[in-house]
């Protein structure tokens, strides 16, 4: 039978195993219990956690059982909903300084993480089909203006790192598309004139390479000039954002600048904003290459690392499990994105192939950005690990994935 010979193994096993390595993570943490949580406190996070389990295996099953046109049909009414729960978040009241989740009686939900689902399907039903160059450009205004929108919302919580992975995971699925590297380079180039303002006027306190930057881009401009419109785009992005930039910056919290800043010179604030990062970084040196042994990390025993069971688990897995044990999970997440990307080859609808593209994206780029954060090569932005981190709308959203991928393993041939 089709289903039983084209079903994808692969990708089950590897979610199956990630998803008892997080369990088993997510209990080390509390173990054994510290003496600011008592037994039951500290273990209620992995009871959660496995209840959590539960709504996502659901979650996979609606994902492998539903035809993939229902997604493609409804698509846009995913998108509003999650557009409505984002939005309902602004009229909550929180006590702490963020706001992020919605409660349904004892359980609290992400509408930020639902949200990369709908955009998914969006993006999918905006550039599936053939189109021309005229319609190209109409199309990527309707992306952008569609991405834009959650963008603000979230930023708006705030939730600066959620807030990027939604353009981050934009760029692949555009170069699925057929947008050309220098239309990336549009894209990009904004961000980089972002950080080279920002590094020259809070760290160097010198605009010199903010100002040969812009050169740069107007010489890019002129040799493009044939294509003209493009070549305004580019000067006017980039101009554009050394003038709002410093409006938008003023906006943010002063944490979220001090993690900005920290990112861009690590060494300036070690026990201030750069303590997370700093404890993370001696968590998972300590480990060395095998590790201390499973339940016997004393980083994360004795509360020197922060967020253990969310932003720096990857810390716990390297101090427990060492370098051998984080290469070993790395490369279990790097056979799931590279079957997610063999699929958005094998499907012959555009939709899923390009959904497919975008879930290896957000598996890759939440990888990336997480073990980047926990290493100091990144700002701590709170973006879990999938699978690994405590926290159930993340993990819903994931096992939907890798059901939408199951589906499609089974369900190749239709267009």
């Amino acid at each position: 039978m089709r289903t039983t010979r084209d079903f994808d193994i692969l990708i089950l096993i590897t979610s199956a195993l990630l998803i008892i390595i997080g369990l088993c993570l997510i209990y080390s943490v509390f173990h054994p219990p510290s003496s600011g949580y008592s037994q039951d406190v500290s273990y209620m996070f992995f009871n959660r956690q496995l209840m959590w389990v539960c709504f996502a295996i659901v979650a996979l099953l609606i994902g492998y059982a539903t035809p993939v046109r229902y997604f493609e049909a409804l698509a846009y009414v995913i998108y509003a909903v999650c557009v409505v729960a984002l939005t309902l978040i602004l009229f909550t009241k929180g006590t702490q300084t963020t706001e992020r989740w919605i409660a349904l009686g004892p359980m609290r939900v992400q509408p930020s993480e639902f949200m990369k689902i709908a955009l998914l399907f969006t993006w999918g039903r905006v550039l599936s089909g053939h189109f021309s160059p005229g319609d190209r450009l109409r199309k990527t205004l309707i992306v952008f203006g569609v991405s834009l929108v959650p963008f603000l919302l979230v930023l708006k919580q705030p939730d600066l790192g959620t807030a990027i992975v939604f353009f981050v995971m934009l760029l692949p699925v555009l170069y699925w598309r057929g947008f050309k590297g220098r239309q990336i380079f549009l894209i990009l180039s904004p961000i980089v004139a972002s950080l080279l303002i920002i590094h020259s006027e809070e760290i160097t306190k010198n605009s010199w390479p903010f100002g040969v930057f812009i050169v740069i881009i107007f010489v890019v401009a002129y040799l493009r000039r044939s294509h003209l419109l493009e070549s305004i785009s580019l000067v006017a992005a980039n101009v554009g954002v050394g003038l709002i930039l410093p409006v938008f910056w003023g906006t943010l919290k002063t944490y979220q600048q001090k993690r900005i800043l920290n990112f861009l010179d690590p060494d300036s604030d070690k026990l201030g904003a750069g303590w997370q990062v700093f404890q993370s970084k001696i968590a998972i040196g300590s480990g060395g290459i095998s590790g201390k042994g499973y339940l016997e990390g004393t980083q994360k025993a004795l509360e020197f690392l922060p967020a253990k069971h969310t932003d720096f688990v990857f810390s716990v897995l390297g101090e427990e499990m060492g370098f051998v044990g984080a290469i070993l999970v790395l490369m279990v997440f790097a056979v799931l994105i590279s079957r997610a990307l063999a699929m958005a080859v094998k499907v012959k609808s555009q939709f899923s192939s390009t959904v497919c593209v975008g879930i290896a994206a957000y598996f890759f780029f939440q990888v990336f950005i997480n073990v980047a954060m926990t290493t100091g090569m990144a700002p701590v932005t709170g973006i879990p690990i999938p699978f690994l981190s405590y926290g159930g709308s993340s993990l819903v959203v994931s096992c939907f994935f890798i059901g939408f991928l199951l589906n499609c393993s089974v369900r190749w041939y239709e267009y």
